[in-house]
């Protein structure tokens, strides 16, 4: 498995559970990103102390490169390639010969003291055992399937039927590293890196393709193939398997990669670093983060033609894939730029609204109906009264989100991590936890699935710091959607009058600044400032200067009503819409076992009671009601009789 020493940490949350007659602790794990996680080092100082100690450097489009010395090269392999990739922004390295990896800090040691010393030992040791077993496994594998080439046409037919992929003549030797299991049940996708060298497989069954299993280093690996011989430097990044099918159905030149969930981890980057065009074929928002992170230069956008994003969208429509590969865009525009470079664009927001509006929330399908959806690269700010439930709701909104895909950064610094990963799981669950703790491990283990992860703060952080754990989790793990909870608590109360807003205002800029530039979702929530309770809060309440208003593309409102009017309400009004300009409210009723603001449907059984009574309140209703010409006849006399039976009980109170 894929080892981060201080990169990923991972926080214990304990938790103990009690059955009959003793006691056991569940020990589960959260996403967890601190200080010690976030490397201190620059390209420069990397290439200086790689030079210092006598390694020729070569400078990539994301990665160092320089001899691997922990190779134990025999003499009759000497020939053999043993680079050593060290990656420009994180310091980590990777050497695809001997699969040793880590962060900065490991090599800097070995670098210096020219050897090896005990902890360092121990754990080289341990990631070529672990890799030596990942090799065992994998020809275990090998030996028990057998490849996708060997299978007859027939066979053929039926495989790719029950995987519902496009089949064609060559398609089964396009794929032919890929190992299928004796009942044509299951697929083994091989996962190589820069040497073509087998780091890790994905393992998909029929029928539960949205659930791969993984096994070994997977992330430092790929799944490629190619179509012909013909141009080696380039490569086509597709987000499924059927469009790789696709592009080589039409003899697209170039290595076809497998980008699953358009992910990618540092340690796989080495991976491409050889090819010098890379083609980016898939939603636009996903491939834009990936570009980054390649190196913009060398990357090229194949914009959606006619609604058609992927590129199975594009064969099904008869289009050439080979001609829409050649006429790849630029990722990158000019600081200036005409209406022709941004054309494409355009057009591509007309003919994909659907997917322009962003992520819709399926627990909050009011709220998606106003805003349109989720966006990457938008500002939003969440308000509302102290113990509202503004962190409850909005940590309700992230985990929808989050489930669907939204790769999440939790910055808590009101509550402990803890506690908001036990409000989280209850959501997650549905369910009371401690009176369901027999279920723990079930919701647990699906829960730790989710791409969701925590900055390790609490209370007051300086701007800087917070910032750079933000862009270092961005980097590292495709983040997509940040959470402040809550600004004034990240500045804390040192700062006073003028000094406190200035501060707060510096807050939401360089947020604004980082959603605009990195293209991620930031929501900010902040408290408003003091206001009567009768009255109700609105884009001006917000605490401190106008700048986060102003600043912000989305501004949701929690009003609640329940403690100033008899039958008051908590509702969510959303008082800025930037996107489409529209705005209402969304109601807010709490589920305490569930611990959910999700919206309930009503049943038959508690519709019908209302409807009888609202038939009856206009059966005796005075006013006269509004029918149709045909009713109007058969109903006259009911308001006659009530307003006689009104008029007799007026005149006896008259006479009294």
């Amino acid at each position: 498995m894929y080892h981060s020493l201080k990169t990923n940490r991972l926080n214990k949350l304990l938790v103990t559970k009690k059955l009959s007659s003793y006691k056991c602790v569940i020990v589960k794990y959260i996403h967890s990103l601190g200080l010690n996680d976030i490397p201190k080092v620059t390209v420069s100082d990397i290439r200086k102390l790689l030079r210092q100690k006598g390694f020729a450097v070569q400078d990539g489009f994301t990665a160092l490169t320089a001899k691997c010395t922990i190779c134990q090269i025999p003499e009759d392999q000497k020939k053999t390639e043993n680079k050593l990739y060290v990656n420009k922004i994180t310091g980590n390295f990777l050497c695809p010969k001997c699969n040793v990896h880590g962060d900065w800090n490991i090599l800097e040691r070995i670098i210096k003291k020219g050897k090896l010393e005990g902890t360092i030992k121990e754990y080289i040791e341990q990631l070529q055992n672990e890799a030596n077993e990942f090799q065992k496994k994998w020809q275990k594998i090998v030996d028990e399937t057998s490849p996708l080439s060997s299978l007859d046409e027939s066979e053929a037919i039926n495989l790719f039927r029950l995987f519902e992929y496009p089949y064609y003549s060559e398609a089964t030797k396009v794929l032919s590293e890929v190992r299928v299991s004796s009942d044509h049940t299951v697929l083994y996708y091989p996962l190589t890196n820069s040497l073509d060298k087998v780091v890790g497989y994905r393992k998909v069954k029929a029928g539960l393709e949205d659930e791969p299993e993984y096994c070994g280093m997977h992330t430092a690996g790929l799944f490629q193939c190619r179509a012909t011989k013909a141009r080696s430097d380039q490569a086509i990044l597709v987000p499924d398997i059927q469009d790789v099918l696709s592009l080589a159905d039409s003899k697209v030149p170039g290595t076809l990669v497998w980008l699953n969930n358009c992910s990618l981890p540092p340690v796989v980057l080495p991976t491409l670093e050889n090819h010098q065009r890379l083609c980016l074929w898939g939603d636009w928002n996903n491939m834009r983060a990936v570009a980054e992170k390649l190196g913009e230069q060398r990357c090229r956008f194949i914009r959606p033609t006619d609604g058609l994003v992927t590129a199975s969208e594009a064969a099904q429509a008869n289009l050439s894939l080979k001609t829409l590969v050649s006429e790849a865009k630029p990722a990158a525009h000019r600081a200036i730029t005409t209406f022709a470079s941004l054309r494409d664009d355009v057009y591509a927001e007309l003919t994909n609204l659907d997917k322009v509006r962003g992520v819709k929330w399926r627990r909050f399908p009011a709220l998606s109906r106003l805003l349109g959806g989720h966006r990457r690269g938008e500002l939003t700010v969440i308000t509302g009264p102290t113990g509202c439930g503004k962190t409850t709701l909005c940590a309700e909104m992230s985990l929808d989100l989050a489930m669907q895909g939204v790769t999440t950064l939790w910055g808590s610094f009101e509550i402990r991590n803890s506690r908001l990963a036990r409000t989280m799981l209850q959501q997650f669950a549905g369910v009371p936890l401690e009176q369901h703790l027999q279920e723990f491990n079930t919701h647990a283990d699906d829960f730790q699935k989710l791409p969701i992860y925590y900055l390790a703060f609490h209370g007051q952080q300086p701007l800087n710091v917070v910032m750079e754990a933000v862009e270092h989790a961005r980097y590292m793990h495709d983040i997509s959607h940040v959470i402040v909870d809550n600004v004034q608590f990240m500045l804390g109360l040192s700062a006073t009058g003028e000094d406190r807003f200035a501060r707060q205002d510096a807050v939401v800029a360089a947020f604004r600044a980082f959603a605009t530039a990195r293209h991620t979702h930031v929501t900010l929530v902040m408290h408003p400032r003091k206001e009567r309770e009768s009255e109700d809060l609105s884009t001006s309440s917000i605490f401190g200067s106008a700048k986060a208003s102003q600043e912000a593309d989305n501004v949701l409102i929690i009003q609640d009503k329940r403690l100033t009017a008899v039958r008051g309400k908590k509702y969510l009004q959303v008082a800025k819409n930037r996107y489409s300009g529209d705005l209402g409210i969304v109601p807010l009723d709490f589920d305490k076992d569930a611990l959910s603001y999700q919206s309930k449907k009503k049943s038959k059984k508690q519709d019908e009671p209302e409807k009888a009574l609202d038939e009856s309140l206009e059966e005796f209703s005075i006013d006269e009601p509004v029918h149709n010409n045909k009713s109007t006849k058969h109903k006259k006399t009911r308001p006659s009789d009530a307003e006689s039976y009104l008029s007799d009980i007026l005149n006896l109170n008259r006479t009294r």
